[in-house]
């Protein structure tokens, strides 16, 4: 019985419900750590990214399963501590001004101003971490090999591979370029067609990420599959708010108490369930996509 509440389509849509629900809570942490902590939220968020990276550093020795929501879940923490925290900081202590991307209700804020001068540290680990590497795992990074011309050999086995490590990197990396995607279309283009465009585009990719993440058949590999899909599909949940289609709920935990609890509960118990797969974590799975 249990190891039927673990086949396809019910794993892969709660994997992709943690992944998309993770977005919804790390915005609400954001909202949280700053309104209950005042003046002290820079050091708390601090505490907030380093209890991240212990967790991360917990899940170097698990088991793979383990290792997953432990990297997953630490790289969260790690976002919204140290990332934005940075974010914000620096861009307060330089000034940096707002920005209007001239597509109406869409102004960036300074730290987001300063997120977009980011852009070539994502280039640079994304050379390094990604093209150049052929031994990676990556479904994306083998496509994208196999597309320039560049075979990407044949991977090394799973043995001593360290999955939270893996999937806390990717985890970053896809929240990274998810918000310079959206900053730079906005900056470029400038107009609402070309944001619409922009949108269809992004929601046919989404659209077949998501029903390849409903092909994967175990555990360790729907979640870490799951994790690049719900982050994009976040996008499509945030990018209509931003233009006043509705209220951002996410970043008002306060004014919408039960919203948060509901969204909570349901995050909690998907990762309990990803987190205790029938039979327990195999030592190898697969590849690791992003």
């Amino acid at each position: 019985m249990a190891a039927a509440l673990y086949r396809q389509p019910v794993l892969g849509l709660v994997a992709f419900s943690v992944a998309f629900l993770s977005q919804w809570l790390g915005h609400s942490l954001w909202t949280f750590i700053r309104e209950v902590f005042g003046t002290w939220h820079n050091g708390a968020s601090f505490l907030v990214g380093l209890g991240g990276a212990a967790l991360i550093g917990a899940g170097l020795r698990r088991d793979e399963v383990s290792a997953t929501w432990m990297g997953f879940l630490g790289a969260q923490f790690v976002w919204v501590g140290w990332f934005e925290l940075m974010f914000e900081f620096y861009s307060e202590f330089f000034r940096f001004p707002e920005y209007d991307t001239g597509v109406p209700g869409l102004i960036a804020a300074p730290a987001v101003t300063f997120l977009m001068s980011t852009l070539p540290v994502m280039l640079m680990m994304f050379l390094f971490y990604g093209f150049y590497n052929r031994e990676t795992k990556c479904n994306l990074m083998r496509w994208v090999h196999r597309t320039v011309g560049l075979s990407p050999g044949m991977p090394g086995n799973n043995s001593g591979r360290s999955y939270a490590r893996i999937v806390a990197l990717e985890t970053l990396f896809v929240v990274w370029f998810c918000y310079l995607f959206w900053l730079y279309v906005s900056y470029l283009l400038a107009s609402e067609t070309a944001m619409l465009v922009a949108y269809g585009v992004w929601a046919t990719w989404f659209a077949y990420i998501f029903y390849k993440l409903l092909k994967y058949p175990r555990a360790g590999s729907a979640f870490r599959y799951a994790i690049p899909v719900g982050i994009i599909g976040w996008g499509l949940m945030e990018m209509p708010s931003y233009l006043g289609f509705y209220p951002e709920m996410w970043l008002k935990p306060f004014d919408y108490p039960v919203t948060t609890l509901f969204v909570s509960a349901i995050y909690a118990g998907g990762l309990v369930y990803l987190a205790n797969p029938p039979g327990g974590s195999p030592s190898a799975d697969g590849a690791v996509p992003a």
